[in-house]
């Protein structure tokens, strides 16, 4: 089970876009080198005419994503693609510190990452200060 996050751009009650979808692609460049949020890839038609008709709805629908990996540590971002994106979610797998990767997205954009269980801020200046960071550490079960 992964933490669940989602990067917003002002505060929980009165979130902004991030920006344009073009804006949101650089700015996973700049600062991720080699990180690239683009259209997840459709199955092949073959494939799609043997899933339910709701799962196909759900598997053409337009999304972008990407993964970053490294040592321990991977983070899934995945957001509707649309002209303007008004948040980029994500989901956190590992024993790796994910608070520098998402710190470096963020900080300098003004941008803030929501942990989705109880919707709080999390704090990038630190890991040991997020709460929904810890939880996630200290379970058992997790998949990475």
């Amino acid at each position: 089970m992964p933490w669940e996050i989602s990067i917003i751009n002002g505060t929980v009650e009165d979130p902004k876009p991030l920006g344009s979808r073009d804006e949101v692609i650089a700015a996973f460049a700049d600062s991720l080198p080699g990180l690239v949020l683009q259209r997840r890839p459709a199955p092949p038609p073959e494939i799609l005419d043997q899933m339910p008709q709701v799962v196909r709805e759900a598997m053409l629908r337009p999304s972008l994503e990407t993964d970053f990996e490294i040592d321990e540590l991977s983070i899934q971002f995945y957001a509707n693609d649309e002209p303007t994106l008004q948040w980029v979610n994500g989901e956190v797998r590992g024993n790796g510190d994910p608070i520098p990767v998402l710190a470096a997205l963020c900080t300098s954009r003004g941008w803030s990452v929501m942990d989705s269980s109880d919707k709080s801020i999390v704090n990038l200046s630190s890991a040991s200060e997020t709460r929904g960071w810890e939880r996630f550490r200290a379970k058992q079960w997790r998949s990475t």
